[in-house]
């Protein structure tokens, strides 16, 4: 919802000393009329529109994220603007501790990373508090201003990354090991988010069992879709018909995580992608049916 400051221009009043709350939550309301169906990210210097936004339904940000002494030698956003506004937000709102589960939570980065290093000279535990400050704090998207990152910062962001946003895992599934044709292949999947938030858009657990050409003869989808799939361990179950003519042999289960099946399927934190984006799980063997 905008930057929600007038702060290049020094000669003007702030924003809250201007306008009255409720003549600032107008602007609010006509983003959330203008946009029905986007996410819409409020930020977190919006005081009392802070809270009004996220009871609204909006998912909240913060500029200047890295900040420990960019302004000032003695005041920074780290450490002493965010906590504020967010003692000050969830004491006018109980909603905003959990405003991440709904609606997704993004950082835009003080200067940049490079300036990090070569003007501010960060150190790497500042940069690591940095870090974890973002992804305790739920996460999505950081937003570096496509500037390129110190190799002395690198190794860190690569290990955040691996938090940041969702990051889906297949860790086990179970199933029979033999199977009569013309009957059901049952799949209970335990499928781990290791990331720290949902994907704010649907996607859905698709399974497939192929024969050993590559060949699809059965497809099920799980209907849970992955925006309720929180950091920790959700349990996918989808059974799988069989046809009755299904010749005997050994098949492959593979599964998919895709907004549908036309398309592109998210990359999941585990071995065995194929070329179509899909991931071989296991092998079962089908027998022809007695009839």
């Amino acid at each position: 919802m905008g930057e929600w400051h007038n702060s290049n221009f020094p000669d003007l009043e702030p924003l809250h000393s201007r306008y009255s709350d409720q003549q600032l939550n107008t602007f609010v309301d006509l983003y959330f009329s203008a946009f029905p169906n986007t996410a819409k990210l409020m930020l977190i210097g919006g005081g009392s529109s802070l809270s009004y936004a996220i009871e609204k339904g909006a998912g909240w940000r913060a500029d200047c994220w890295g900040d420990w002494h960019h302004f000032s030698p003695t005041w920074s956003h780290m450490g002493d603007d965010y906590p504020y506004r967010i003692q000050q937000a969830k004491a006018q709102t109980p909603l905003f501790d959990t405003a991440w589960q709904r609606e997704p939570v993004s950082f835009e980065v003080c200067g940049n990373m490079r300036g990090w290093w070569t003007t501010q000279h960060y150190t790497r535990e500042q940069v690591a508090a940095s870090l974890d400050w973002a992804i305790s704090h739920h996460a999505s998207s950081l937003n570096l201003k496509s500037t390129p990152i110190p190799e002395q910062y690198r190794d860190l962001l690569d290990k955040a990354l691996l938090k940041i946003g969702y990051r889906f895992r297949v860790d086990s599934i179970r199933h029979s090991a033999r199977v009569l044709a013309g009957h059901h292949l049952s799949l209970t999947t335990h499928i781990v988010n290791d990331g720290v938030a949902p994907t704010y858009q649907p996607s859905y657990a698709y399974y497939r069992l192929v024969n050993s050409s590559g060949k699809v003869v059965s497809i099920g989808k799980d209907r849970t879709s992955s925006e309720t799939w929180l950091p920790g361990l959700y349990q996918s179950t989808v059974n799988l018909s069989l046809p009755m003519a299904l010749k005997a042999g050994r098949y492959y289960v593979e599964i998919a995580v895709s907004e549908s099946l036309d398309s592109k399927p998210v990359n999941l934190a585990n071995t065995g992608k194929l070329a179509d984006g899909w991931y071989r799980l296991s092998d079962v063997i089908v027998k022809e049916s007695q009839q």
